[in-house]
């Protein structure tokens, strides 16, 4: 049975008759301006999707808009929190700054109302409000009572705190709840993260408690929810006990920096340096293109972004470690990393724009002669920064030109080729972190024996489906059994997506043979919960063909 695909709530204004088009529609119109680095909110949705459902596409409507690509939201560019602008007959109203739940939703009722008496007095309909005007707001502004045509700033030079819902809270439901008591308490929301955490991380992260076995497995068994909140400088030292207050430590931990910084571009965690330490990757991975510094938020025009850098294959096995500091010593953070083994046809395709040229053949041989190391870079105006530092793709151009040049720094004795490559503009960018890092999907089953254990209930597969679901194996000695014991009871299907989320989940399983997995991988699925190589607890893709057929054949046609 296919999904039923959600309706978009707000339209994307990304151009100047698209702006206009909006404005020139009935009722009132809020747009949420978000920046680039973290997207648009995802709190507002329920809130929206209600109102919108009571008083309908006459009356209000919704809409998104990116800071930087549009000239009427330019003074907005830089912000730490997303704005929204209320527009009625074309005329700025109102605006809130930050994700204020209950502040929207009075604003927005507020003027509804007006919209209705707008209608029902047509020409006899006197204007309530003042119209605003974006330029003059941010330097007018005087933090005046919170009243329905008032601009209101929440936040721009106060404190962020990081909230991590954990992944029970999560699977039950309570972010929403989460989310609305820290709105009910002031808070503002000024990005939010969905992320999976692997063994790896949780020891990273949690140090003292990374050797409770049931501590890793229960904050490795579903997504964890992130949050940075914020609030102004009106707040006083009982901030945090009231944030401490509403956050239930079973349900999720609260990571409190101090205020930020005019002219120390870090933050303050307030805590030891090893929590500092540990405080400052979780930040990294969660939110790996937020600047904490309040400059880059809240004066300066910075595009924070994202670009790819190669690092070939002799680079790699010879000098690693020193490239990789200095990459981070240059100001990038690494959001994610690969090594790839890449075919000849993929760095044929790869470096597609070179072939005919006398190079080509010497660079794919090379790119083929090992592992590249693939990484998402980021941090201020990523893909400039990275090439400015790269120097000219021609070796001896950048040794005799350029010696203080990434290229020149780290050219490997007798290769020609250069050892590092940087992706050129912002869609070039784009396309080769898709290549190396996609978001994938994959199928996981846990099988029958596992759920009648742990009490989980979900799908059971007749003998047809499960005969069709392993229709690979037909034929095979075992076929007969796999059929029988995969159609004895029911199974919990789930539909996993991260970037080489095939790959993780394959080894997050661990070996088919549970007595393999044991000696080879013992923290693995597999080697805690299967009980034979053919009762062995899990199933998952084994490559992107076959994880889409396999849920397609499960859950018919999804969005993708």
């Amino acid at each position: 049975m296919s999904r039923k695909k959600e309706v978009q709530i707000q339209i994307e204004i990304s151009s100047e008759e698209q702006w206009e088009e909006a404005l020139s529609g009935p009722g009132l119109l809020v747009i949420e301006v978000y920046q680039r680095w973290c997207g648009p909110c995802k709190a507002v949705q329920n809130i929206f999707r209600k109102l919108r459902s009571e008083y309908g596409d006459e009356l209000l409507r919704f809409a998104m808009g990116e800071a930087n690509s549009l000239l009427e939201l330019s003074s907005l560019k830089g912000k730490c929190q997303p704005v929204f602008l209320f527009y009625s007959g074309g005329t700025l109203v109102s605006i809130v700054r930050g994700v204020n739940g209950p502040l929207l939703q009075k604003t927005m009722l507020e003027l509804v109302d007006q919209e209705k008496k707008k209608q029902e007095l047509g020409s006899k309909y006197v204007p309530e409000v003042k119209e605003l005007f974006l330029e003059d707001n941010h330097q007018a502004r005087k933090k005046p009572p919170p009243t329905q045509n008032t601009d209101i700033e929440i936040g721009d030079h106060g404190t962020y705190h990081v909230v991590i819902i954990k992944p029970d809270a999560v699977v039950g439901g309570q972010v929403e709840g989460i989310i609305q008591k820290a709105l009910d308490a002031g808070f503002s929301i000024v990005v939010e993260e969905e992320r999976m955490l692997d063994e790896e991380q949780i020891h990273a992260f949690y140090k003292e408690k990374a050797e409770e076995p049931a501590f890793v497995k229960a904050m490795s068994s579903g997504p964890v929810h992130a949050l940075i909140l914020s609030k102004g400088d009106e707040v006083g030292e009982g901030e945090s006990h009231s944030l401490t207050a509403i956050i239930d430590p079973e349900h999720a931990e609260l990571i409190q920096p101090k205020k930020r910084s005019k002219v120390v571009q870090e933050v303050d965690l307030g805590m030891s340096e090893s929590g500092t330490e540990v405080a400052s990757r979780q930040l990294a991975y969660f939110f790996p293109t937020f600047d904490f510094s309040l400059e880059t938020h809240a004066g300066s025009n910075a595009r924070i972004e994202k670009t790819l850098a190669l690092i070939r294959p002799s680079l790699l096995r010879e000098k690693k470690d020193e490239i990789l500091k200095t990459i981070h010593d240059s100001g990038f953070q690494i959001a994610m990393q690969r090594e790839v083994n890449l075919t000849e046809d993929q760095a044929k395709e790869f470096y597609k724009e070179h072939e005919g040229t006398d190079f080509f053949p010497c660079l794919i041989n090379h790119m083929t002669s090992g592992p590249v190391l693939a990484l998402a870079l980021t941090r201020d105006d990523a893909i400039q920064h990275w090439r400015g530092l790269l120097g000219p793709k021609v070796l001896d151009e950048a040794k005799e030109r350029f010696p203080e040049s990434l290229r020149a720094q780290f050219a490997i004795d007798n290769v020609t080729i250069n050892q590092i490559h940087g992706s050129s503009t912002p869609e070039e960018a784009q396309r080769d972190l898709n290549r190396f890092f996609p978001t994938e999907h994959t199928l996981a089953v846990i099988k029958p024996d596992s759920t009648q254990e742990h009490k989980v209930k979900e799908t059971k597969l007749t003998r047809e489906m499960a005969e069709e679901f392993y229709k690979d194996h037909k034929g095979k000695d075992f076929f007969n059994n796999l059929v029988d014991y995969m159609s004895q009871g029911p199974s919990i299907m789930m539909i996993l997506s991260k970037e080489n989320a095939i790959a993780e989940w394959r080894e997050m399983m661990g070996p088919a043979d549970p007595e393999q997995a044991i000696q080879v991988k013992p923290d693995s699925l597999r080697a805690q919960f299967a009980k034979s190589i053919l009762e062995n607890a899990v199933h998952g893709s084994s490559n992107v063909q076959h994880a889409m057929d396999n849920i397609k054949f499960i859950f018919g046609d999804i969005p993708s």
